[in-house]
């Protein structure tokens, strides 16, 4: 009973220091003004769709002024809101340190497929799914998707291919084209074979390699695994024998088997 009363008393004590310090914390934050400002933007995935001086900006419009400011009057949640609402970032952190400093990480959203539909629109989709506008500073270098696509940016922009309802799949094509590149970029060999996706006009994915001068046919995105595996013995069974060039068409919609047109 008395172990208990002494441990009770001593986390009490802990307790009211924890407070006392981080009162004083605070009471020493209030009395400070921001001395910096550091923005850390991550480009470790190659891509700068966002840079300093546009988060800067952001910041500014926020805020008429930051270094010299209050410390207490910066609303780094109201900051961090904003910047997680820009198309291209992936997600941002903004905190004050006790020095006195703004800082502000942000990390940026990771395009997989660059999709240019038939009215010659064009928009990206990021590693999640998600639609991406396209930017007029940068151009990343990703797997392109093009052909008779109906969607526009206008209409999908605010959607995540990854999760359509049943409904939007049966009417849009990027759904499909997220899975294929999806897996593409996932899978070393295929990353570095296939350079573009076409969708033809009767809504059949086909798929352009970098080596071989034919075209793959998929049909929809059912069955990718099991498809990219017969294409893959295919290609070290059937195209190592006959030459790269031996075929102009590659059909791989029908289940069990791969239908060939000749070069003519």
């Amino acid at each position: 009973m008395k172990k208990s009363l002494i441990h009770s008393v001593i986390w009490g004590v802990v307790l009211l220091a924890t407070l006392i310090v981080l009162g004083f914390v605070e009471s020493v934050q209030d009395d400070k003004v921001c001395t910096a400002i550091h923005i850390n933007i991550d480009h470790s995935s190659g891509n700068f769709f966002v840079d300093e001086i546009e988060v800067n900006s952001m910041v500014y419009h926020e805020m008429d002024t930051v270094v010299g400011r209050a410390i207490s009057r910066i609303e780094a949640g109201n900051l961090e809101h904003k910047l997680n609402n820009h198309p291209n970032i992936s997600r941002a952190e903004v905190y004050k340190t006790i020095q006195g400093e703004l800082v502000v990480d942000v990390t940026q959203r990771t395009p997989i497929v660059r999709i240019f539909n038939q009215d010659g629109d064009s928009y990206y989709l990021d590693s999640t799914g998600k639609v991406m506008p396209p930017s007029k500073k940068y151009t990343s270098r990703v797997f392109v998707a093009n052909g008779f696509i109906k969607d526009k940016f206008l209409d999908v922009n605010q959607l995540n291919a990854s999760s359509l309802s049943d409904s939007l799949a049966r009417i849009s094509m990027i759904d499909d084209i997220f899975k294929f590149a999806d897996f593409i970029r996932q899978d070393p060999f295929w990353s570095l074979q296939i350079e573009q996706l076409y969708v033809n006009k009767d809504s059949e994915v086909e798929l352009i390699p970098r080596v071989g001068n034919h075209r793959i046919v998929f049909g929809d995105a059912t069955e990718l695994k099991g498809k990219f595996k017969k294409l893959k013995i295919f290609y070290e069974k059937g195209l190592s024998k006959t030459g790269w060039n031996e075929y102009s068409v590659i059909n791989l919609k029908f289940a069990d088997q791969v239908v060939c047109t000749k070069r003519i």
